[in-house]
């Protein structure tokens, strides 16, 4: 049995005279719930405010077919339905992890409860202000962690590639280094003279590792079976493995012959396995040079992505840097779906004074958004540009289009498309709000059938706005 007393505990009920408590208790059902035993489930029809008397009850959220927790109410809270609330339905289940003790307020009460109880409806107010603050918070949060999700699984992807080009490149270069000191004493027994060896050494350097990318598929075929036929009739072993790195290299048979012509017959063998077996190693230490400087490339995105190496204030930014970063960031996502990219930057487009980090935000969702919007080999095309007295930047895809009936509503919180736990509507909602409050500038969209226009304002001076 709940008493006057009980509702101490409550902050929005303990200033309250023990007449208006009393009267709240008379209206109250009183309900005990073991571990487990669910009150109301999601889509249950809103109509009672519950206040936890004793014990702890979560809320959790439907989320990519499981829960996320939104929030744990102990003794003394109150959840449910509120006065003035909108909410028809509840959007989680209540699940109580200890013994809990609750009441129930009927919302079929409210009225008569704010007559009888004045004061008590600026302090419920103020708790669903709360509320809402605390969604808002929850679900912005949330909306950035499955952005930030797909970005670290596309990163991973970027990352892995370079890093196993570095591990293959080491692992075969230690493998060919560890043959050259028995190559180098078996030149040593030929008695060649420093002269010829340094010559050869040189019509190495002078052999481009690019001379052959010109080549066609066919073309470099026809060379390497030239070259291995060379080698088969100079008795080199390998002839099939060791011509791909010539032909890599640059030669061709004469330039092998002009190597081997003052050569004694039996040292062209171990001459043009040494000479191999320096130009891979080059070649090898050329790869992990490329291939770490990918992953140093990809940091460097990601630091301009996140603006983690700056203060989160206005600055001047260079939005073509923050877009080409966020490009890099959705690179893996962009390459499954084989979408060609087109870039038209103004070269005379200054910086801008900008918050970065939300910018990347901006750049993020319309560009994730509109690769899902495209069928495989889509055209996603960016421009930037100067429109009087805004910086102009225009995202287009060839995608499928915004049907017209909702088309004045992506906008809006919460609104999405996707299905459960694929997004939480905020993303156009933050877009918006990134660009028309804290940047003072706009943003519009127009819409067909294999063409969406997003276009975004931002002025080219500062604004002083309310962030």
């Amino acid at each position: 049995m709940i008493v006057p007393d009980d509702l101490l505990i409550v902050p929005e009920f303990s200033e309250l005279p023990i007449e208006a408590r009393q009267w709240l208790v008379d209206h109250m059902t009183e309900h005990r719930l073991a571990v487990g035993e669910v009150p109301f489930e999601t889509g249950a029809p809103a109509e009672n405010m519950l206040i936890v008397l004793e014990g702890a009850i979560q809320i959790l959220i439907p989320q990519g077919g499981g829960w996320r927790l939104f929030d744990t109410f102990r003794a003394g809270r109150i959840t449910g339905l509120l006065p003035y609330s909108r909410m028809t339905h509840f959007g989680g289940k209540a699940n109580p992890i200890e013994p809990s003790r609750v009441a129930y307020i009927h919302k079929n009460d409210f009225r008569e409860m704010l007559y009888h109880i004045p004061e008590l409806g600026q302090k419920l107010i103020a708790l669903m202000s709360d509320r809402v603050r605390s969604t808002s918070y929850n679900d912005q949060l949330q909306e950035k962690m499955l952005a930030l999700g797909k970005l670290a699984a596309g990163l991973a992807h970027e990352i892995n590639n370079p890093a196993a080009a570095v591990n293959r490149a080491a692992a075969t270069l230690q493998e060919r280094l560890q043959k050259l000191p028995a190559l180098v004493a078996r030149l040593a027994r030929h008695g060649l003279s420093e002269e010829l060896v340094r010559a050869a050494d040189e019509f190495r350097h002078r052999c481009s590792l690019e001379l052959a990318t010109h080549l066609s598929a066919m073309e470099r075929g026809e060379r390497e079976d030239a070259v291995a036929d060379w080698l088969d009739a100079h008795q080199v072993p390998e002839s099939w493995m060791l011509a791909a790195t010539f032909v890599e290299a640059g030669f061709r048979p004469d330039d092998l012959e002009a190597i081997a012509a003052d050569l004694p017959v039996s040292a062209v063998p171990d001459l043009v396995l040494w000479l191999e077996g320096t130009i891979a190693a080059d070649r090898l230490l050329t790869d992990i040079g490329l291939a770490s400087r990918r992953v140093s490339d990809i940091v460097g995105s990601v630091k301009i992505y996140t603006h983690m190496d700056r203060a989160p204030e206005r600055e001047l930014t260079d939005l073509r840097g923050g877009i080409d970063s966020t490009l890099t960031m959705l690179g893996h996502k962009l390459r499954t779906k084989d979408i060609v990219i087109e870039r038209a930057y103004d070269p005379d487009l200054g910086p801008v004074p900008a918050y970065s980090g939300e910018l990347n935000q901006v750049w993020t969702n319309l560009i994730d958004n509109a690769v899902d919007a495209m069928e495989r080999g889509g055209v996603l095309r960016i421009e930037t540009r100067r429109q009087g007295p805004f910086a102009q930047v225009v995202v287009i895809d060839s995608g499928k289009g915004i049907p017209p009936d909702i088309a004045t509503r992506i906008f809006e919180p919460f609104f999405t498309t996707k299905g459960v736990g694929e997004g939480t509507g905020l993303g156009l909602d933050i877009v918006h709000r990134i660009v028309t409050v804290q940047h003072a500038g706009a943003i519009r969209v127009a819409s067909a059938p294999g063409r969406t226009v997003f276009t975004v304002d931002l002025p080219l001076e500062a604004v002083a706005v309310a962030v």
